[in-house]
């Protein structure tokens, strides 16, 4: 026998999923005639230089502009407070400031909307003509194989969360055939070249963007990009990237009395020497633990009135060990952090840092410089 069906109870279900399928069709999406603007050639005597991006909405709901940020403080971008209704357009006013950035620059907004691509990126570029002087040559110490760098090293030093910020590598084709680029992927890092094929004797350049928000946690990440160039015969070199930066927290909100209650870090000291490393492992000299290591150590103590937050102790340099230590000291705790190294590693006259990043106010990140000589 079939039992008959509750319309009563069924018709609410079938509403339900109706409505649901036509609220899941019905958004905003954004998109843009142009993505990247080229200014070419600007003089820093002319002052801000402005581009309108037209924007549109080709989804079913109003685009609603929640925030834009810029990867740079050298930009200014605008934009009406208002929706803007499905089928229409809208402007993001960019404009960028070239006083004091004589030479080539690459930049970035993002678009924070309610849209289905939440975060929307336009870019700018050009190069700016220095007010009274020729602009300097760049220079191109660092090589892979026939492609020339202006560096291998990107420092971001402070980034909030939520931001952006955008770094640029000059490269040139120092060869007499062609060399195409290939980049890795990295979850939170964006990374272009401009062209991806040079030409002999071209330049162009590589730009890293570096997205916060895809990032986790607090305190310093770094990673090795290998960079892949192949030549036109079909010959291919690799080589690293190193990228770095020290994500923070925003202390722009707090107010006098938050920073009255803050943690506070002090140091045991502000630089570390090994001074001249002994020439063989089997020297007693100065060595502690196993393993033919030489230790020295610092202090941390929290001097203010809440808990001191230890994002990050560590050092860039893979022959520096940096262990012990807390993640959280409560006010008037201190903690000992040891740093060891293998003399054999050291090859020459070693410079390098320990980065600290922490919660003080004052001084989010702290870096402890490290000394060593063969």
């Amino acid at each position: 026998m079939v039992k008959s069906i509750n319309l009563r109870v069924l018709l609410p279900v079938v509403l339900l999923l109706i409505g649901s399928f036509t609220y899941a069709q019905k958004s905003a999406t954004i998109t843009s005639e142009i993505q990247t603007y080229d200014f070419g050639f600007i003089a820093e005597a002319e002052g801000l230089a402005t581009y309108r991006f037209i924007i549109k909405n080709t989804g079913a709901a109003p685009l609603v502009i929640h925030r834009i940020t810029a990867s740079c403080g050298c930009m200014q971008p605008e934009w009406r407070k208002e929706p803007v209704a499905p089928g229409s357009t809208g402007e993001v006013k960019v404009s960028y400031n070239p006083k004091g950035r004589p030479g080539p620059f690459y930049k970035s907004i993002a678009i924070h909307s309610n849209a289905g691509n939440e975060r929307f990126i336009l870019y700018i570029k050009g190069t700016v003509k220095n007010r009274t002087t020729e602009q300097p040559a760049i220079t191109y110490p660092y090589s892979i194989g026939e492609l020339k760098l202006q560096t291998k090293t990107i420092q971001y030093n402070r980034i909030y969360p939520g931001e952006s910020p955008e770094e640029i590598i000059q490269i040139k084709n120092e060869g007499k055939m062609p060399l195409k680029i290939h980049l890795p992927k990295v979850d939170y890092l964006t990374l272009t070249v401009t062209p991806d094929t040079l030409k002999a004797e071209e330049t162009g350049e590589i730009s890293i963007l570096f997205h916060s928000d895809k990032v986790k946690k607090m305190g310093r990440i770094q990673t090795l990009l290998s960079l892949r160039i192949e030549h036109a015969e079909k010959k291919y070199w690799e080589g690293p990237l190193h990228v770095a930066a020290n994500i923070i927290d925003n202390f722009n909100r707090l107010s006098a009395a938050g920073k009255a209650k803050a943690p506070l870090a002090q140091f045991s000291l502000t630089s570390l020497d090994f001074g001249k490393l002994p020439a063989k492992s089997g020297s007693i000299i100065s060595f502690t633990g196993l393993g033919g290591k030489e230790s020295e150590s610092f202090t941390i103590t929290n001097a203010g009135r809440s808990p001191l937050l230890l994002y990050s102790v560590t050092c860039d340099n893979e022959w520096i060990d940096v262990s012990g230590g807390k993640k959280e000291l409560k006010p008037g705790a201190s903690s000992t952090y040891k740093v060891s190294l293998r003399p054999k590693d050291i090859k020459a006259k070693m410079e390098t840092f320990i980065h600290i990043v922490c919660n003080d106010p004052n001084g989010p990140v702290r870096l402890i410089k490290v000394t060593a000589e063969r």
